[in-house]
């Protein structure tokens, strides 16, 4: 089992040192306390999500009243305000903590009905624990984005993507949404890779959403990865209908969004000024056959 210090002081309260110890009454003990940090994590976001709502609507504002020095604005500041970094881990925080959540669930079911499975036991809580190590990541990855010391890395979309795969599928899983991957490991480029994380996260995560709130029958996301001499390529695909043509010019805008509840056009907004402003590449947006398609384009 992974050491991690969060989950050892969970598991030595409830008197388990060792897998061999695990009895169905302290893992249920261990669960609630799974459980309980998790709706404490709830709370935090419903504070995070307080201080959203005050740092967009400042936003608004600010654009309205000077829109045509935007760009240049949001260059010199590099986006270091407390509002974008309270909203951007607001938003990555959501998917880790949902998984942690139905991990946490599908165990005590397996519990409940008496499916004692040590292998499974054993799989679940090194779940718990990678998702746990996500949202400290996250913090710190964070923290380097606002930084002006980056160092770039070798890397490939498909490396990128399999070291998220965990908590795009378990969410993905939740609201019965098939996630198909094609990935390239022959692309080879040069950028940030924790950087490029947290935009793929925000655009899986948007096409989940839209699938979502239209009902989509069978959804299904194609995140696939290609190349050619000059350039390397992400697509993620979903079958929800694609975007009104009315306002595609509209969707990378920081006050825009296309949800009827809670939408803050934030995660459209800053996962396009990782991509361009930071990595140095392309973010956009068009419309395929059964839905959209948002393409990350970087140079190799």
């Amino acid at each position: 089992m992974r050491k991690n210090r969060l989950l050892s002081r969970q598991l030595k309260k409830c008197e388990i040192d060792t897998v061999e110890e695990i009895t169905p009454e302290k893992f249920e003990k261990f669960l609630e306390l799974v459980e309980s940090s998790y709706n404490g994590y709830e709370k935090s976001l419903n504070l995070l999500d307080r201080s959203l709502e005050i740092a967009s609507e400042e936003m608004r504002e600010a654009l309205e009243k000077n829109k045509k020095q935007t760009e240049q604005m949001l260059k010199q500041s590099r986006l270091a305000s407390m509002g974008e970094m309270v909203s951007m881990i607001a938003h990555q925080w959501r998917q880790p903590l949902n998984a942690i959540s139905l991990t946490a669930t599908d165990l005590k079911i397996k519990i409940s009905l008496g499916e004692l499975d040590m292998s499974k036991i054993t799989e679940g809580l090194e779940k718990i624990v990678s998702h746990v190590q996500h949202l400290s990541d996250t913090v710190e990855d964070f923290r380097r984005f606002f930084k002006s010391e980056k160092s770039m890395a070798e890397t490939t979309f498909k490396d990128i993507v399999e070291s998220i795969e965990t908590i795009i599928e378990t969410t993905a899983k939740n609201s019965s949404i098939d996630i198909n991957y094609r990935l390239d490991k022959s692309c080879i480029f040069k950028s940030y890779p924790n950087e490029l994380k947290q935009a793929i996260l925000n655009l899986v995560k948007n096409a989940e959403d839209v699938l979502i709130e239209r009902g989509v029958k069978r959804p299904r996301i194609e995140i696939v990865s290609r190349c050619d001499e000059r350039k390397s390529y992400l697509e993620i695909r979903d079958n929800g209908g694609g975007v009104p043509p009315e306002i595609l010019e509209h969707i990378f805008e920081p006050d825009f969004s296309t949800k009827k509840d809670n939408g803050t056009g934030v995660g459209l907004y800053m996962t396009k000024i990782i991509v361009e402003e930071h990595c140095g590449g392309r973010l956009k947006v068009e419309n395929n056959k059964e839905g959209a398609t948002f393409t990350i384009e970087l140079n190799r």
